[in-house]
This record gives structure tokens, sequence and C-alpha cells, in this order.
């Protein structure tokens, strides 16, 4: 499917891509240039509340933005199966009908489906899902562990490319209200833990998530799973 060298050769060119946005429209570039997909959308994850959101989708050579698309991930075994696994996985037919939630709706066209979980460290912090194919396109299990391994060196750029010292992004509060949310822990009980009010508790989240660049405490919550902040 993919020759080492030519694995090798495109990583580096995403490694020496100028920013993180120009890094994920190539990686989803490469993705399909490099194996039998026509089409590729792009998810971050987070593992508190198994949430999935769209970044951006590449079809026909078109980049769109995808951030309407939110899925609660633990219904879709598909997508949850690649995850839990670390691996990629692909469905067709049957094994996709059978494993599909009765509550997501399937286009009658879309037969077969390609999930690519992207790694950082151990944490899995997005994927990517494919449900247009080269003709004849077949994955065995050699494959998908070159999609894979592809996938988990495109992670550890990421994380390279993005990671920053702890300290000059948040401030020691602000790391330890966010930790805090990571483990699931409630506001109210934070701010008792840390001899806080609760506002003080939500205004260090506010900042959080603005240094963050993040949308919401989740999505600040899984870049610093990606970021490498949070182990």
């Amino acid at each position: 499917m993919v020759q080492m060298s030519t694995l090798s050769d495109q990583l580096q060119l995403i490694e020496n891509t100028a920013s993180h946005e120009k890094q994920l429209v190539a990686y989803l570039e490469m993705y399909t240039d490099l194996f039998p997909v026509q089409n590729a959308y792009l998810l971050r994850y987070s593992p508190l509340g198994f949430l999935g959101e769209g970044i951006i989708s590449l079809e026909q050579d078109e980049i769109k933005y995808i951030h309407e698309l939110r899925y609660d991930i633990r219904t879709l075994p598909t997508i949850m199966a690649a995850i839990d696994e670390k691996k990629a996985k692909f469905y067709r037919d049957r094994e996709l009908f059978e494993k599909t939630s009765s509550n997501f709706v399937i286009e009658s066209a879309i037969t077969s489906f390609l999930v690519t979980p992207i790694c950082c460290r151990s944490i899995v912090v997005g994927f990517i899902y494919s449900s247009l194919f080269n003709e004849g396109a077949e994955f065995n299990e050699e494959d998908l562990n070159a999609i894979t391994d592809f996938s988990n060196k495109i992670g550890q750029i990421i994380q390279g490319s993005t990671h920053k010292d702890r300290k000059q992004l948040l401030s020691k509060r602000e790391f330890e209200v966010m930790k805090r949310i990571a483990k699931g822990e409630l506001t109210k009980e934070i701010a008792s833990s840390l001899s806080i009010s609760e506002l003080t508790v939500k205004q260090y989240v506010k900042m959080a998530i603005k240094k963050l660049d993040a949308t919401n405490r989740v999505h600040a919550i899984a870049e610093m799973f990606r970021r490498g902040m949070l182990a």
C-alpha cells in the first residue's frame, strides 16, 4: 500500500510545515495520497465525556470546517473500538451495519468505513474517518498496521510542534484547576479543596480556556492531553 521510504519523506514534509493548522491540512492531504481513500474527516477526541468534535474534512481536494459535528463516541462502536485498541479499523457491509447504532443514520451509498485514531503518547486525542474509497480498495492487517503507524507518527509530530512549557502557558493555579476538572471534579469540589470561591474557580477555567485557544472546558482538557500537559 505504502512504502516506508515514502512514509518517512511525507512525515518530514509535515514536520517542516510552519503552522499547526497547515500541518492538519497537510496530514489529510498526505493521508488521502498515501492510502486508497477519497475523503477524510478529522475530529478531536476528549477522553473527558468521550466527545468527538469536528475540525476539518477533505474531499475532492476541498477543505471544509466541520465544527458542527459532535458525537458521543460511546454511541458509535465502530469508532470506540478503534480508540480503545488505538488501532485503525476497517468495516464493510454487514459488519458495518451490525456495529452501527440504530440512532446513527448511515447514507445508503456508504458500504465501508475506515477509522484511524491519532495518539499523542498513550492518549488518543483525535481520529480520522473515511467513507469513500478507491475502486477495489481492500485493507488487510498489514495495511491497517501501516495506517496506524503513520497516524501515531503524526500524533508525535503534532505534539512536538505545539508542546509548550506548562509554566509558560498556564499559571500554577490554572493548571491545578484544569487537572482536577480532567479527573472529573465539580466546581464546588475544586473550590472546597483549594479553599477558594466557586467564582474564582470559574475565572481560572475561563483564563485557561483562553490561553489554550479552546472553545470550552472539554476542548481545553483535550488540548492539554494533546500537548502532553496531562498524562
